[in-house]
């Protein structure tokens, strides 16, 4: 859900997709996953491991949202779009 939704605020804002690199740690039957995303520039991370790869990319997503909607007065246009998609309902907290 945050993935997509952070994918569609840069589809919306012209930029390039958001990146995700991951770390994983922990033996092969029990590992943990920890994920970062590079959103236009800023690079946003999960505040823990999670037991899945795709938990951990949402949680970045997650962060990264919630980052970018908790700014001050938005000055870049994702943060103007972002503002508006929140306003709009199109996206949930």
């Amino acid at each position: 859900m945050y993935k997509n939704q952070l994918q569609e605020l840069a589809q919306r804002s012209c930029f390039n997709l958001p990146s995700y690199t991951c770390i994983r740690e922990g033996p092969d039957h029990a590992p943990r996953f920890k994920a970062t995303v590079n959103f236009n520039g800023e690079i946003f991370e999960c505040p823990q491991y999670c037991s899945t790869l795709r938990q951990a990319e949402h949680s970045a997503a997650e962060v990264a949202l919630n980052a970018l909607s908790n700014r001050g007065p938005p000055h870049s246009l994702a943060a103007r779009i972002l503002d508006l998609l929140l306003r709009a309902g199109e996206i949930g907290r």
